[in-house]
């Protein structure tokens, strides 16, 4: 492809150049995501769609058993990884409240974003030896925290529900390992 240049009134031959590389170019480079280095947007396509996938509240004692008792809330939130057949990769946020000993309710919510792979490039990793959960926590910040955004706030509008002031927690940093 030939670019003129009106300012210098010259042709020049050199292909543009892209921020994406075309499959095509990829096969001489090395494939193999460099550790620590798994570009999520190479391997996956843009379309990102986070949805709910889960919620569960359970209320524990009967009401009153706990009034009096010093009780502690803990959150454990968890990140999960699952292939989707040939499609691409569903990645899972779980936050989980519980109160120790046990309190008023154990509560779980759940967000998931699917990610699509790039049919140019999804064959060039073998994707059993990857731990996309592990490398969604180190290289996708701003997805996990769009999830963790929306689980405290439905977290908020549930404990809220009963009357009660809403459980509003911060947001935990996730432990790169």
């Amino acid at each position: 492809m030939a670019i003129f240049n009106k300012n210098k009134k010259e042709e020049n031959n050199k292909a543009p150049e892209t921020n994406a590389a075309s499959p095509a170019e990829n096969v001489a480079a090395d494939p193999k995501p460099a550790a620590g280095n798994f570009d999520f947007n190479r391997y996956f396509l843009a379309e990102r769609r986070i949805f709910l996938e889960n919620v569960s509240y359970e209320t524990t004692p009967k009401p009153g058993e706990t009034s009096g008792q010093n009780l502690k809330l803990g959150a454990k939130d968890t990140i999960v990884a699952q292939m989707v057949g040939t499609v691409g990769v569903k990645v899972t946020y779980n936050r989980e409240l519980k109160f120790d000993p046990e309190g008023p309710f154990v509560l779980s919510v759940s967000y998931a974003v699917m990610l699509f792979f790039n049919p140019g490039t999804k064959d060039e990793v073998d994707w059993k030896t990857i731990d996309i959960a592990k490398e969604f926590q180190k290289n996708c910040g701003n997805l996990i925290g769009t999830m963790m955004s929306r689980s405290s706030l439905l977290i908020a509008e549930i404990t809220s529900a009963a009357g009660q002031p809403p459980v509003i927690m911060g947001m935990p940093v996730m432990k790169q390992q």
